[in-house]
């Protein structure tokens, strides 16, 4: 990459890992993704520093972890313990109160910036980091639709499949959208990206994101996608039901009260996973256009294309709905880059530790702007540049706090190095999984003596890092063995 790329970053919302085609985990088919692989490098290993979509953007974009960052709502981090967020969270209403450092230098280096589809960390702050901003606020998508004589397709609004339980959030159930797929709010946020790379500044690379709202729930999508997979074709996970010694807080989980008021037979929840994969599908589809588009315009040899989704799913397993969970469902995400010079065939599979905050770093190096000192993640691009090995028992870190109260969860911090993981529970059991040998999790093995040296290094890693990290709840931090 002698002179500057152009970087596309494409966010999805709530895409586990084991949905990319190319990983032959599940039958989930995602060609478009695995042709950017095929010409660049997947980090195979990459996990979300906080699994629920505004921190862990937040994260993304500022290069650190969420309780380092300032917002609106809370000045001092958006880690600090002891509060009820979770209206500010749903409704979007924080904003990170940080410099836009990525944006601002990658301006500083001729780049010109635009945005597209779902921000989610402040709508008052966007235009502080992108020239161009379009589709972050999806009341304009809702007023197209009303334009264009078209059905209400925004799921939210359909009550059929929302929660009774208050809040009213999604629930695993799927319905068939009247819409079609051209007319879906990620078909309309794609169409905006094609727009501002098309009408981009010609004399300047760019720097594009686009950001989409699948496969975030409702699981409410058009034909042909809806019937795509056979759900009698997907077996029960082993981790389907919840496991022994699994903290208390899961019992009271507002997302193990969904799970239980949908069904605790995987009969139901196969059919769920089914038009999962199939909204998968549906936002592989969009990828495609995305290439395609660069392919019309001769861009995509001179283009960075980075993938990723910000946390993943928990699909029923471990008898949970949703994300912010410790687990590998909620915990690990797909990490694509499509690399200039790099033709098909000759991609990298990857398994250095690697997580979401090493994103923005990784972009700056390839536009040749060094990151800024404060910036936690590192530059994967040595892996793909010049082959350098990247550690694959590099030691990672993840975060959560829940949403609120009505939760009924606590905060967790956790450490992986891909072979062991432990998670601290803030006033609950602690946990501790062997992932070489039980890779779903079933077995905690917090309470093994035999294990009492290898748990204590982990727990000192975690220490280490909640003192580097100045993380709030370092002062709460007790562990024993």
């Amino acid at each position: 990459m002698k002179k500057k790329p152009n970087i596309l970053f494409i966010i999805t919302d709530q895409q586990r890992t084991d949905t990319l085609g190319f990983l032959k985990r599940t039958p989930c088919q995602t060609p478009h993704i695995d042709r950017l692989a095929s010409r660049g490098i997947s980090f195979d290993q990459c996990i979300t520093p906080n699994p629920i979509c505004g921190p862990a953007r937040a994260a993304i974009f500022s290069g650190r972890y969420p309780h380092q960052l300032r917002s609106e709502v809370f000045p001092e981090g958006l880690g600090v313990t002891g509060r009820d967020y979770g209206r500010d969270m749903m409704l979007n209403t924080y904003s990170i109160r940080e410099t836009p450092d990525l944006t601002n230098l990658l301006k500083g280096a001729g780049y010109s910036t635009a945005y597209a589809g779902k921000w989610h960390v402040g709508e008052d702050i966007i235009g502080d980091w992108f020239e161009r901003v379009e589709g972050d606020r999806l009341n304009k998508y809702s007023q197209w639709l009303k334009e264009s004589n078209l059905p209400d397709g925004w799921a939210m609004n359909d009550d059929d499949v929302k929660t009774h339980r208050v809040p009213h959030m999604s629930i695993p159930f799927p319905k068939v959208s009247p819409l079609e797929a051209s007319q879906t709010v990620d078909a309309w946020i794609a169409d905006i990206a094609i727009r501002q790379i098309a009408e981009r500044p010609k004399d300047q690379a760019f720097f594009q994101v686009c950001s989409f709202i699948g496969p975030h729930p409702p699981f409410k999508i058009p034909e042909p996608y809806f019937s795509m997979y056979n759900p009698e074709d997907i077996p029960e996970p082993p981790n389907f039901k919840p496991t022994a010694l699994e903290p208390s807080c899961k019992y009271y989980s507002f997302y193990r009260n969904i799970w239980q008021d949908y069904s605790e037979d995987w009969s139901e929840w196969k059919k769920s996973v089914a038009v999962y994969w199939g909204f998968v599908k549906l936002m592989d589809d969009q990828v495609g256009r995305l290439i395609d588009c660069l392919e019309r315009d001769k861009l995509l040899d001179e283009t960075l294309i980075v993938f990723c989704s910000d946390h993943g799913e928990m699909l029923g397993q471990h008898g949970l709905w949703q994300k912010m969970q410790p687990y590998e469902e909620s915990l690990r995400v797909p990490l694509v880059m499509a690399v200039p010079g790099m033709k098909e065939g000759e991609g990298i599979r990857s398994q250095a530790g690697s997580s979401l905050i090493d994103i923005a770093p990784t972009i700056l190096s390839a536009a040749g702007v060094k990151a800024p000192e404060n910036y936690e993640g590192i530059d994967l691009s040595p892996a793909f540049t010049d082959g350098t090995p990247l550690k694959e028992d590099r030691m990672l870190f993840s975060e959560q706090k829940p949403l609120g109260h009505f939760h009924g969860e606590v905060d967790w911090r956790l450490v992986t190095d891909n072979r062991y993981k432990y998670v601290w529970n803030h006033t609950d059991r602690d946990e501790f999984y062997d992932l070489l040998a039980d890779p779903w999790e079933i077995e905690n093995l917090i309470n093994n003596s035999d294990l009492k040296s290898v748990i204590s290094t982990y727990q000192d890693a975690l220490c280490n890092w909640l003192k580097e990290t100045a993380d709030p709840l370092l002062s709460e931090y007790k562990f024993e063995i």
